[in-house]
């Protein structure tokens, strides 16, 4: 029989206040991972109502100086071997107790933090292979590409801006709100995209950057060389992330085949057989070898239903007449 409890309970659990019964109630409940949600959004409750810990960093760095300045004294002595030996072991000392003091001091500043951000956001997150849409409280959808990440407020949006953080590839269907609440996808410190209400789709990996807008408009805010920069987005634009910082923008692109992944359709438009092996170990998991490098640079065009990479690759090496070998996650391509 699975153990229920209230919210009444596990705060007084947390207080230290539960008798021995309720302690083992809350214990059996809390290793329960089913629980772990509503676990995580009542001990943040918790929290705010009742801080363990409100970290004083002008409190804290005053102690440290003064810990610093009385913690040692040295010792006077009449032997002038002695005194060196003793002046020696008083810097050594010294200088741990500094670094003792100085990581204990960080230590209590920061680890108040580090436990908040599961708290705060809650992650989607895909396996290889797998897709799945995830709806959002303001009534966006979106469809998450294999091995992506998606992070959310776990609480709601706050009441200017509606961010999430995107690892992978997504594509957006975002609502439009009454009072007209940005709404921001950021991939790095140093790109995002802002929009009030769209369909778009992004790639975030770490081979590049891309942003695909099928309809409404979109804002790209990026930095280069330190200095920030943004791009307006119209429907058909592709915008690409470049190495050196910069984004390039290329007009009338047929948007709608950037997210085909969605119906586990895959389609190439002079599609090299690099890029095809990378995005195969991206959703896929699975390594790509070719026998021959300048196979790299062979294109391919077409619309492809499969349901995973065995498939897919079984039917581009039928159209180019390749041979396909597989060994565990590594798949060799030769040609024949």
């Amino acid at each position: 029989m699975k153990t229920i409890i209230s919210k009444y309970t596990l705060f007084e659990y947390l207080a230290g206040r539960a008798n021995p019964l309720e302690r083992q109630q809350v214990e059996d409940w809390i290793l329960d991972k089913e629980n772990t949600e509503l676990f995580n959004q009542w001990i943040l409750e918790y929290e705010t109502k009742c801080p363990q810990f409100i970290p004083d960093q002008d409190a804290a760095i005053q102690m440290l100086l003064h810990r610093i300045e009385t913690d040692i004294e040295p010792v006077a002595d009449n032997s002038k071997s002695q005194n060196e030996n003793k002046k020696s072991d008083f810097f050594s000392t010294r200088s741990n107790s500094f670094w003792l003091i100085a990581a204990s001091v960080m230590f209590l500043v920061s680890c108040g933090w580090w436990f908040r951000e599961p708290l705060q956001y809650k992650t989607y997150q895909t396996a290889y292979g797998q897709t799945t849409d995830v709806y959002l409280e303001d009534g966006s959808k979106v469809a998450l590409n294999s091995n992506s990440k998606l992070r959310i407020p776990r609480f709601g949006f706050d009441d200017h801006v509606r961010n999430v953080v995107l690892e992978g590839e997504a594509e957006f269907s975002v609502s439009h709100t009454i009072d007209h609440k940005r709404f921001v996808v950021k991939t790095s410190e140093q790109f995002q995209v802002e929009v009030l209400g769209t369909t778009f789709s992004v790639f975030a990996r770490p081979r590049g950057t891309k942003v695909a807008l099928k309809s409404g408009s979109v804002r790209i805010d990026y930095s280069q060389n330190n200095e920030r920069k943004e791009m307006m987005m119209e429907p058909g634009d592709l915008a690409v992330l470049d190495f050196t910082g910069g984004v390039k923008l290329a007009k009338k692109q047929d948007t709608s085949t950037f997210a085909t992944w969605k119906e586990k359709r895959y389609v190439f438009n002079a599609t090299s057989i690099g890029e095809i092996a990378a995005m195969i170990s991206e959703n896929f998991g699975q390594r790509v070898v070719l026998s021959d490098p300048e196979m790299a640079q062979r294109t391919i065009t077409g619309n492809f239903k499969t349901k995973n990479a065995d498939e897919l690759l079984k039917t581009i090496s039928e159209v180019l007449d390749m041979k396909v070998e597989q060994n565990g996650n590594t798949i060799l391509l030769m040609n024949h």
